[in-house]
């Protein structure tokens, strides 16, 4: 949905439901005509956010959808917050105190650390395992899309196979869980998908596309999590076990995050960015401007899951 005021970042593909501030209330307290350059002194350590929209942030004139786009601000763009005017926000994208405009705040995320950091969660976060229900589920949905997130599946299955894979993979303690839900929430498009958009059409591993809460990929991938889990080749003449058999999407979820790609020494450390690297496969050093940008929404509901979790448990 290219134009839009902003939309969710979902990973696995183009073809989501998208929520965009039109669907939204939206008020102003300044007329369209009051443009020209806008200017305002930052304060001494103004807050820093990254734009969370999809098909990019569109940066207005003033405080409202009626006034002229001046351009369009790219996912993962980090901008210097001024003011809050509603639900609008001034901004600063140079950092030098100098308004450039207003952008919907609805998607703009607090950056947690500087990207160039390697990023790991506070030691201090010792909490147990905060088993997962609709309402909880629906929340980090919500948290992490920054807008009200629908999904279509009945996210009271979704819980209990979230909780019952992370028990099978070990993943049972609050760094292991907050650690699986940050990757399975992008993965799974917050929850409302389990199976890559596109069916990998026109990728190298296909028939062997995205599936699963963490979105097992590749022939070699399939092969070794089905002798795993079933002692022959299942998986690999029929991958779309994982999508119509809630036991084997867990079953292969608790393989690929405990055994293929040991996860839970990475959670115990707080090493978020490994774990990233190790299953997105991308590092905030890339050249590739899309894949940082990744990176850094990983991070970020990395710090949002665990919050929330430590607010319900």
């Amino acid at each position: 949905m290219a134009g839009a005021e902003g939309a969710v970042d979902p990973i696995p593909g183009g073809d989501a439901d998208h929520i965009t501030p039109d669907d939204l209330a939206l008020s102003t307290s300044a007329s369209p005509d009051s443009g020209g350059a806008i200017s305002f002194a930052a304060p001494a350590a103004a807050a820093i956010r990254i734009v969370i929209a999809r098909d990019g942030l569109k940066l207005r004139a003033g405080p409202g959808i009626e006034f002229p786009a001046i351009r369009t601000l790219t996912l993962g763009t980090r901008v210097h917050i001024l003011k809050q005017d509603g639900a609008w926000t001034l901004i600063d994208q140079e950092g030098d105190g100098a308004a450039d405009g207003y952008v919907f705040g609805s998607f703009l995320r607090d950056e947690q650390r500087d990207a160039a950091t390697p990023n790991r969660s506070p030691a201090a976060r010792t909490g147990s395992f905060v088993p997962l229900d609709k309402s909880i589920l629906q929340g980090i949905m919500d948290g992490c899309g920054g807008i009200p997130i629908r999904s279509k599946l009945d996210l009271d299955v979704v819980a209990d196979a979230l909780n019952r894979a992370m028990l099978l993979a070990d993943a049972n303690t609050r760094l292991r869980e907050v650690a699986f839900l940050s990757q399975s929430v992008i993965e799974t498009d917050y929850f409302r998908t389990f199976s890559e958009y596109g069916k990998g059409q026109g990728k190298a591993y296909t028939p062997y596309y995205g599936r699963g809460m963490h979105q097992l990929t590749w022939e070699a991938t399939y092969a070794a999590c089905s002798r795993s889990i079933f002692g022959d080749n299942r998986l690999v003449t029929t991958p779309d076990l994982i999508l119509s058999d809630i036991e084997v999407n867990i079953k292969a979820t608790a393989w690929y995050w405990r055994d293929y790609k040991p996860f839970n020494a990475l959670a115990d450390a707080a090493d978020i960015d490994e774990i990233i690297h190790r299953l997105y496969g991308g590092q905030i050093t890339s050249p590739n401007a899309a894949v940082r940008r990744s990176v850094i929404l990983r991070r970020s509901f990395y710090v949002t899951i665990g919050r929330i979790l430590d607010k319900v448990g």
